[in-house]
């Protein structure tokens, strides 16, 4: 049966070939979405404790967070900007469900969900949603959510505001930015949350999610996953 896979993957292939999304060139047939030399220079944060890292250290003294983690750093120019860029701009959703899948293989045998009850994705505002099509955020946690087996909410938080781009603002500028931003709408039946975003900066954006959660429901224990760390 395995055979008749290979082949019948290989006949694909030829018929439709697919290629890297991050450098254009033609995929094997065991690669998915990224050739093996781009995700072998990806960079990656490895292992690090979930409990106190340069992720956690954003809420210090604002905002308990329980764990927190982002699977590789963002530098303009390199593999995960373009990778991003695919994801954000170009329409491609499979890509954020790959890597949510990636992401999520990588971190549950090291226990990073343990306890974990439930996945929210840090929602866009409808205006942004209406002109993008889909939320990456959410594509992301679909793929971590196939992976886990936990269950993906949607609507329970709501932007309520259409914020400006936090691009060139400064730490301070984007806090401001975003206060107020989210709006938990019904409650959340779980008591573990796990927050997913593409990119973790200042963490601004994610502290305001977590804010309009523990404002409602402060018994509520959150963690923060997201794809890439500016």
């Amino acid at each position: 049966m395995t055979q008749w896979v290979h082949l019948l993957r290989d006949f694909c292939d030829l018929l439709s070939p697919r290629y890297c999304a991050i450098c254009g060139s033609r995929l094997g047939t065991s690669e998915q979405k990224v050739c093996t030399r781009c995700l072998l220079t990806m960079p990656y944060v490895g292992d690090i404790d979930f409990n106190d890292n340069f992720v956690t250290r954003l809420f210090w003294g604002k905002l308990p967070v329980e764990r927190g983690y982002s699977y590789m750093y963002y530098n303009r120019g390199d593999n995960s900007h373009n990778l991003l860029t695919q994801l954000k701009y170009v329409h491609r959703l499979d890509i954020g469900q790959w890597a949510g899948r990636m992401i999520a293989n990588d971190l549950l045998p090291k226990g990073f969900f343990d306890g974990v009850e439930c996945i929210v994705p840090v929602p866009l505002h409808w205006r942004r949603l209406l002109k993008r099509g889909y939320n990456q955020s959410e594509q992301l946690a679909r793929g971590v959510a196939e992976v886990t087996g936990l269950p993906l909410l949607k609507g329970h938080v709501r932007r309520i505001r259409n914020n400006p781009t936090q691009t060139h603002k400064s730490a301070e500028e984007r806090y401001e930015n975003v206060k107020n931003l989210f709006r938990l709408r019904r409650r959340i039946p779980y008591r573990n949350v796990l927050l997913i975003d593409d990119v973790l900066t200042t963490g601004a954006t994610m502290a305001s999610c977590i804010k309009a959660i523990l404002e409602v429901q402060p018994e509520t224990r959150i963690s923060v996953l997201t794809m890439a760390k500016a």
